[in-house]
Formats: structure tokens, sequence, C-alpha cells
């Protein structure tokens, strides 16, 4: 009697087991590390603005209990897609974490950045909750945690990041055939314009130079290097390394064609253009100063829509003879609509 009610009892452990395996699965994040999740996530927390994009273009936006703190100033215009955004708590923002306002949540994954502290990661882990880290770049070798990473080939260490972290998301979320979409309506995006592009000679190429406030810009080690050389230009910045403060002498010898004005740094291109120490540059006599949609999303990461919108927008600004009949709103709006599921209206 003793033996047969404790093989009865292993049996049903091991029925517990095989059941609970079979509501759950392994990912492998962008730091490579193996998460256990539940197969079916319902209730999803974005520390990571890219991540929380994505998340939108999955058709996932129902599924978010809990957002950063910092989202309406680093993605603007999100609230437009997705009004009920304004209205989710912030537990937390791109490195810090409120560990009991997160627990309150119940969620069942929380999305990182991989700049994210590690004690921080960790207290979240330690508080029984998946962690699943994204950082849309891939190759960074000993970097990997940076958020000014050192590549080989930044092209491809982001052109590779962003299907991986994209199909990440997806198999997390369940959509693995809409990420596959995303990413395929991205990267024709990104072929349309190197085909149009080809043949400039690399001396024929703009002189590009992104003004973010306080003389900052990026330089090698970003995304917004590669939309610039994808688009036909070159940053002249190229000679510093990832986010940086440059000075007035460095501008003035680079003496840019064009400046791009992120469009959540709209206020950068009015200073510039009523500066003194600013008009001996090229850019500034030719009233060649853009400020960027928020669309491109021109940062230091890069996100489907720039791929597939900013790269093409941008080589537009550039070449415009090239690029005469493709009507960007038209564009823009069979993205948005396809992914967001409503059209794009700018800002007022």
């Amino acid at each position: 009697m003793f033996r047969r009610t404790l093989l009865s009892l292993v049996l049903l452990l091991g029925a517990h087991e095989a059941a609970r395996a079979q509501d759950s699965h392994v990912v492998t994040d962008q730091l490579d590390r193996k998460i256990t999740l539940p197969m079916h996530i319902q209730r999803v927390v974005a520390l990571q603005h890219q991540a929380l994009d994505i998340i939108l273009e999955l058709g996932a936006g129902d599924r978010l209990v809990g957002v950063l703190r910092s989202w309406p100033s680093l993605i603007p215009g999100l609230d437009r897609i997705d009004p009920a955004l304004t209205k989710l708590p912030t537990p937390g923002d791109l490195t810090t974490v409120n560990i009991e306002s997160l627990l309150a949540l119940h969620p069942d994954v929380v999305f990182v950045t991989n700049y994210a502290p590690a004690a921080m990661v960790q207290q979240i882990s330690a508080a029984g909750l998946p962690v699943v880290v994204i950082s849309l770049a891939k190759g960074e070798g000993i970097d990997k945690a940076k958020l000014n990473p050192t590549f080989a080939d930044d092209d491809t260490a982001y052109a590779e990041g962003l299907k991986d972290g994209v199909r990440l998301i997806g198999s997390v979320l369940g959509t693995p055939d809409r990420a596959e979409n995303l990413l395929a309506a991205a990267f024709a995006g990104r072929h349309l314009v190197e085909q149009r592009i080809a043949g400039i000679p690399p001396d024929q190429r703009v002189r590009l130079y992104m003004a973010n406030p306080d003389l900052n810009t990026y330089g090698a080690g970003k995304y917004t290097g590669v939309i610039m050389a994808r688009s036909g230009g070159h940053n002249v910045a190229d000679g510093v390394r990832g986010a940086a403060k440059v000075s007035m002498e460095d501008i003035l010898r680079w003496d840019p064609q064009v400046i791009f004005v992120q469009d959540r740094y709209a206020p950068v291109a009015d200073a510039i253009r009523t500066a003194a120490a600013w008009k001996p540059i090229t850019a500034v006599r030719d009233n060649r100063i853009d400020i960027t949609p928020e669309y491109v999303k021109p940062w230091g990461y890069p996100l489907p829509e720039a791929l597939a919108l900013g790269e093409l927008w941008m080589a537009k600004k550039l070449y415009p003879d090239r690029f005469a009949d493709i009507d960007m709103q038209a564009t823009v709006d069979r993205f948005y609509r396809t992914f967001y599921g409503v059209s794009y209206i700018g800002p007022n």
C-alpha cells in the first residue's frame, strides 16, 4: 500500500513538472542570458524605449502594464499611437527600478536595456521576475553591456542586432510571424535606398552632422552613423566615439554641408540658425538644417522604422532627384497602418 502511494506521488509530481515544462520556454536574451518564461505572456513591463516601440509594432500594446518613466521624451509620439500609454504605471527607467512598484504590477516579463546596471537586473531577477535584456546590437564582445559599445563593423552589428532583438521580442510575446513581417518591411526600405544611391563616389557624398543639445552629437559606434552612411552621406563626427560632446572648433573644421536635428531636440535648429558662431558653416549658409520627423528615429540604436522609413527620408533629403517618385506620407502611412494599426499623424 505504501509503495503504491509513493509511486502515485512520484508520478503526480512528474506530471506536474511535465505540465510546467509545457507551460514555459527558454529564450536567450541579447546579453546571452538564458531566461525561463511562461509560454503565454499576458503582462509586460518595458523599461527600454526601443522595446516599448517594438511591442506596439508587434500588436501587443494591450499587454503592457508598466513602462519606463522617460518614454515621452525618448520616444515622442507613441501616445498618439496608443493613448493608453499615458495612464500606465512607471515603475522604473533605463537604469533604475522601484522593485516594490514593479512587483505590484505582477508582470510575466520585464524588458530592460543592455546598459541597465547589473545590480538592477539582479534585483528584478531575485524578486522572481523574468528579465529580458534588449540591445538591438550584436558583436559587442567585452562592450556588450555598455551605452557606447565598440564594433568591428557598426553596420553589421546593428543590422544583425536588430534582427535578433525583434525576433527575441516576438518569441517572448508569441508573435514570431509578425516579427518576421516587421523585419521584412524594415529591410525592404533599406534595400530600396541601397539601389537608388549605388554608384555615388565617396568623395561626392554629402558631409552630415547630427546636432544634439549643448554641442553633443553621435560618433562612431552609434546607429546614427549607419543611417547617415546608408542614406548616402558621411557623418563628419565619425572620429569620436559614441554619444559625445564636441567643440565649436571641431564643427568649424568639419564644415558639414547638411545638419540634422532630431525632432525631440527641435529648438536646437533655431539656436543654430541664429548663433553667430555657426554662421561660417556651409549647412547654415545654404540653409540646409533639417529636423528629422519622429518616424526617422536617428538614434544611437536602430528601430525597424528607422530602416524602413528613416533611411529613405534622409536619402530623399540628400538626393531628391533619385527619390522624386517616393511619396513619404503615403509610405509612412502604409507602414503605420500595417504595424501600429493607425495612420501616421505628426505633431501638432
